[in-house]
């Protein structure tokens, strides 16, 4: 298994005990794992960058680490992830759900203004 394969399984989990932890009501333990589970995606993500014959794997990552920056209240952060993501050459079906956080993502920055 690669190096971005753990990274990625170890994010995933993280991420689940995370929304536990919310669902308990502990928002506190939700923030801190949250951000964990994010730092870890996003080193996979961009461990595959250039690597663009890895699609959809490669968007993927970068798709899912976009969404925890957003849940961590890192638009900016997350707005770079989804550039990064279409910069290389992910399906159709992944350019779709990208656009789709893209606008969540500007409706943070409408919000913040």
């Amino acid at each position: 298994m690669s190096q971005t394969q753990i990274l990625h399984q170890e994010a995933m989990q993280i991420a689940n005990e995370a929304y536990t932890a919310q669902r308990d009501g502990n928002n506190v333990l939700y923030l801190q794992l949250l951000k964990t589970a994010y730092e870890k995606e996003k080193t996979a993500a961009w461990q595959l960058f250039t690597k663009t014959e890895a699609e959809p794997t490669r968007a993927v990552l970068f798709r899912s680490a976009a969404w925890l920056a957003f849940q961590c209240g890192q638009a900016r952060e997350a707005e770079q992830l989804i550039s990064a993501a279409l910069a290389g050459h992910p399906p159709q079906e992944i350019i779709e759900e990208l656009r789709a956080l893209y606008k969540e993502v500007l409706g943070a920055f409408e919000v913040a203004d």
